[in-house]
C-alpha cells in the first residue's frame, strides 16, 4: 500500500499540477494518508505481541513516525530483534524513497 502510493503520488501530482514541490501541499496530504497504513501495521503488531504502549507512544507514532518506530520496535522485540526490524524499516523507507523518484519519472512523460 505505502509503496503504490509512494510511486502514484508523484505521477497524480503532476498531472494535477506540472511539477513536484517536495514540501508542498501534495507532499503533506501524502505523509498524511501515509501515516494509516503505518499505524494500523502499528495496532497489529501490537495486538500480534501483546504489548502494551501507553498514550505517548501512540501518540507519537502519529506526530513523530521517524522517532516513535524505532523506540516500538527496541521496546516490543528487544534490542537484538529490534535492531534487525529497523534495518529492515530502514531498507523499506529506502525502496519507498525509490519508488518516488520513479513517479516523478514516470510524471514527467504527463507533463504539458
Amino acid at each position: 500500500m505505502l509503496g503504490a502510493l509512494s510511486l502514484l503520488a508523484p505521477v497524480v501530482e503532476i498531472a494535477a499540477t506540472g511539477g513536484v514541490d517536495e514540501l508542498g501541499p501534495w507532499a503533506i496530504g501524502e505523509a498524511l494518508v501515509s501515516l494509516v497504513p503505518v499505524f494500523w501495521w502499528y495496532h497489529l503488531d501490537k495486538a500480534e505481541r501483546g504489548y502494551r504502549a501507553g498514550p505517548l507512544l501512540n501518540g507519537g507514532m502519529l506526530a513523530l513516525t521517524i522517532v516513535a518506530l524505532p523506540v516500538y520496535l527496541i521496546r516490543s522485540r528487544g534490542w537484538k530483534r529490534g535492531g534487525i526490524a529497523i534495518a529492515w524499516a530502514a531498507a523499506i523507507f529506502g525502496v519507498l524513497l525509490a519508488l518516488e523518484e520513479a513517479g516523478e519519472w514516470l510524471g514527467g512523460f504527463f507533463r504539458p
